[in-house]
């Protein structure tokens, strides 16, 4: 249910969910009396837990859990639909199997279907009394109407990228990412998060958002949003500079992590393409599948771009550079709802140049905009993190950073401060852009904000 297309799109996805349900306890792989492979996927659940009941306690043997919330959300959107029939087909849903489907055939039907076309081609000759009347033409229209991409990205067609590839790079990031127990925040659940948040902010553009970008620039951004964070040290820029790290002295003090980040997930992009190509002669083994070199510079380049706007430092002189924008492009247009159509002139091109890249930003500091309970369970992570990182700093003589020192930083006026000044004015701007913005994602960030206001004042009496 979470990994519907329908479910992904939802702005209260929770993806602390995902982890929980993908959980399972791994043995080190060294421990000669537990035969497991740790990087076999489907069974390594089932053999892991038939050996957990009989562990002993001992010192060799080394248990951990880990979810994988990026491979499964990742997946799920990077190779939809047929990521969606496939988790169709294995609990059996016959109406989500009709519904992926539906979307595939029509997508066989276009220029760019093949995988499309292939897997109609052998649904229908193990079916070949399969009825094909007039009654798949109208649902195709009505899928038309109410989802501008049909059920799925169809990026699999769209650069013959086998949804194998997809699963090997998302194991191969995930494993880039620390788990929460080192991270509590910057970790693989984060970066699940923000590829989830990204997707649904783009959904919320509908048909506009569709036309307005190719699936160059959609898939480029969403693989943004699964690097954006990876390697992640659990440290800020603050305390790289003050340290004066190996990273602060690679970068020279600039956005260091996120030239790190930028850096590592284009090593990450080719050595995995140089692997396949090595290995296979076929660089369509790959997650930059049939690209062209071209192709492939150009989403390298954005890809680039996207994650060097997540740095915060840079949050205000964006929003800024964005307001003028939008502000240019609303002087031209009468109707605010179509604001999306006219981004593409070129009048406008900064516009649309920034556009997505302001979406994962947004997307990247999107938690106080979530459901309650799942807002709350990412602030409670985001200083967990801060005091970790302040208690690093008291121990090495650094300066404590703010927010960071454990028994002065004041949580719920943080909060406030950071949902008044920073959240609300970026989303309120995009909501111009995305209307339904406002109706969705502002409606909620209101009801965090007063329960955080809440707090405060009881933090005062108290005082």
């Amino acid at each position: 249910e979470l990994l519907t297309w329908k479910g992904l799109k939802l702005w209260g996805f929770d993806a602390f969910e995902v982890e929980k349900l993908s959980t399972i306890t791994l043995f080190r792989k060294s421990v000669s009396q537990l035969n497991i492979n740790l990087d076999s996927s489907p069974t390594s659940s089932s053999n892991a837990a038939s050996f957990e009941d009989d562990v002993v306690e001992d010192d060799v043997v080394m248990a951990s859990k880990h979810g994988c919330p990026i491979v499964l959300i990742g997946w799920a959107l990077l190779a939809s639909p047929y990521s969606q029939l496939a988790m169709a087909k294995n609990v059996n849903d016959q109406e989500l199997i009709d519904d992926a489907y539906r979307a595939i055939k029509q997508r066989a039907n276009t220029s760019v279907g093949r995988m499309a076309r292939r897997m109609i081609d052998e649904k229908e000759s193990k079916n070949s009394d399969q009825n094909q009347n007039g009654e798949n033409n109208s649902d195709d229209q009505a899928d038309k109407s109410t989802d501008a991409w049909n059920g799925g990205y169809f990026l699999p067609d769209e650069f013959e990228v086998a949804p194998r590839a997809v699963c090997r790079f998302l194991r191969k990031v995930e494993k880039e990412y620390s788990p929460r127990k080192v991270n509590p925040y910057h970790n693989n659940i984060h970066a699940a998060d923000v590829i989830q948040s990204t997707h649904a902010l783009i959904q919320m553009g509908g048909v506009d958002m569709a036309l307005a970008y190719t699936p160059l620039e959609t898939y480029s951004i969403l693989l943004a949003a699964a690097l954006h964070d990876v390697k992640h040290p659990g440290t800020n820029n603050n305390y790289q500079v003050n340290k004066m790290t190996e990273l602060s002295l690679t970068y020279n003090d600039n956005s260091v992590l996120e030239n790190m980040h930028a850096s590592k997930a284009s090593h990450i992009l080719l050595a995995l393409e140089d692997k396949n190509e090595a290995n296979n002669g076929d660089c369509n083994t790959g997650i930059l599948g049939a690209m062209t070199q071209e192709q492939k510079k150009m989403i390298r380049t954005s890809m680039i771009r996207s994650i060097l706007s997540t740095d915060m430092s840079r949050h205000f002189s964006e929003v800024a550079k964005m307001t003028r924008h939008v502000e240019a492009l609303e002087e031209n247009i009468a109707d605010e709802s179509n604001f999306l159509t006219h981004i593409g002139g070129d009048k406008h091109v900064k516009l649309r140049e920034k556009m997505l890249p302001f979406i994962l930003h947004l997307a990247d500091i999107s938690n106080p905009t979530k459901p309650h309970d799942v807002s709350k369970e990412w602030a409670d992570c985001v200083y967990d993190e801060f005091f970790l990182q302040g208690d690093k700093e008291a121990l090495e003589d650094l300066p404590i950073s703010p927010l960071c020192h454990r028994a002065t930083t004041n949580r719920p006026e943080a909060q406030v401060g950071f949902m008044n000044f920073v959240v609300k004015p970026a989303f309120v701007l995009l909501a111009r852009c995305l209307p339904n913005v406002e109706s969705v994602v502002l409606r909620q960030l209101e009801e965090n904000f007063n329960y955080w206001e809440d707090e405060k004042a009881k933090v005062i009496n108290e005082e």
